[in-house]
């Protein structure tokens, strides 16, 4: 994967760009990093998808899709996703390279100015609001969104988990606010906070694949745009005691959500990745080894680190008469860890499943895009390469001595009471 270049627009606007001619598209992203917020969440969480309905150059869903099919079948896309303490509000336009339009477009401009039009320009009413008909539809699909995840019991229990462990924090709210606060929007309060968002967040643009970008041009659109703030991942705060709840429902399975905070600073990342690896995000893992295979005692048990908040979470399928059980054996598998049972042939396997991950990062302009949005929070932008090789470096007792420094958090067990 060739190196991704950083170009800084102002304090609060980075341009990151990777420009590989072996891709026969090209991906123009923006990505707003605000400061979560229980008042706002919602509000700032429907913008995307909202904006980028129709803008007043293209004022209606007819003229867009017309757009985007004139420019090859290009894509219009958003996204919404927290990352720590922060909200993460993505647009993007994606679309085939220069080299392979017919009449010789040059697809960088277009898709930028296609993008363009969606930030600054958003279609608006007569009152300065959003239309009515595209703001019910984009609420309306937000809420069945919500009810998605709440069917959806993995999605649930982590998220359970989550508010649990950050009760009465930012990093404990949810993406797009709670379902009552999206319930109860209304354009009125909206029609001000777009601005509010390209004010006061932090921009990140990704320019990737078969182009050459110019940084004259986002500096030019973004120069007066943002607010410089230093981002970090959430601070380290040692729980007194475990958090602990659980709910009852018509369930054929229990779910059992457990977290881990964990004391690590930015370039000790990589370390912490290996160490969740180990304990339990590979088939040759801890988790998966002892608590699923050898015991049965659950149908998937895996472990996963959020880096942005600082935290480790096991996640299981359980059967509601062993939640008990697999809570006591997913610790006692952390004490062995702890204590130093950990052979080379495991963390080898470790190593080798994270590596061959990150070999596969350059096969994917989204892939790359997330690669980088994960490190924000670091002063230097590794390449995939650098740290795979980095990774192998990194010693069995680096990695135990790592698992010692997890805190147990907060449990939440979705208990199922007979068939769902």
């Amino acid at each position: 994967m060739s190196q991704i270049k950083t170009v800084s627009i102002t304090d609060a606007v980075r341009l990151r760009c990777f420009t590989d001619p072996h891709f026969k598209t090209m991906k123009i992203s923006v990505d707003m990093l605000i400061p979560m917020s229980a008042l706002k969440a919602a509000q700032y969480g429907i913008l995307p998808s909202l904006v980028s309905r129709a803008t007043r150059e293209y004022p209606d869903y007819a003229s867009l899709s017309g757009r985007l099919s004139e420019l090859y079948g290009a894509s219009l896309d958003s996204s919404v996703r927290k990352l720590g303490k922060y909200q993460v509000l993505t647009l993007s336009a994606a679309g085939i390279s220069s080299r392979y339009a017919l009449e010789g477009e040059d697809m960088f401009q277009e898709l930028c100015g296609l993008l363009f039009s969606v930030l600054f320009d958003p279609l608006r009413d007569k009152d300065g609001l959003f239309p009515q008909e595209g703001f019910e539809q984009e609420k309306r699909q937000l809420l069945e969104l919500k009810d998605a995840e709440f069917n959806d019991k993995i999605v649930y229990a982590h998220q359970r988990c989550e508010e649990i462990l950050f009760e009465g924090q930012p990093a404990g709210v949810n993406r797009h606010g709670s379902r009552e606060e999206i319930a109860s929007l209304n354009r009125e309060e909206l029609s001000g906070a777009w601005q509010e968002l390209l004010q006061n967040s932090r921009f990140e643009v990704f320019v990737l694949g078969d182009c050459e970008p110019n940084p004259e041009l986002f500096r030019e659109h973004f120069s007066s745009l943002g607010k410089p703030f230093q981002i970090d991942y959430l601070p380290f705060e040692a729980p007194s005691a475990v958090k602990r709840a659980a709910e009852e429902m018509p369930l054929a399975q229990s779910k059992l959500s457990m977290a881990f905070r964990a004391d690590f600073r930015p370039e000790e990342r990589l370390l912490f990745q290996l160490m969740s690896a180990v304990f339990g995000g590979t088939p040759s893992s801890k988790l998966f080894q002892n608590v699923r295979e050898k015991q049965s005692l659950c149908y998937y048990c895996s472990a996963s680190l959020d880096s942005g908040s600082r935290t480790l979470y096991v996640e299981s399928g359980v059967e509601t008469e062993n939640l008990r059980r697999t809570e006591e054996e997913i610790m006692r598998q952390w004490e062995l860890l702890c204590s130093g049972e950990l052979t080379e042939d495991e963390l080898e396997a470790a190593k080798l499943a994270l590596c061959n991950s990150m070999r596969s990062v350059g096969d994917s302009l989204q892939a790359v895009e997330n690669w980088c949005v994960s490190r924000v929070f670091e002063e230097s932008l590794e390449t995939p390469e650098e740290a795979a090789e980095r990774l192998m470096q990194y010693s069995r007792e680096e990695v135990v001595a790592a698992a010692k420094r997890l805190v147990p958090a907060a449990v939440f067990s979705l208990v199922g009471k007979g068939q769902q």
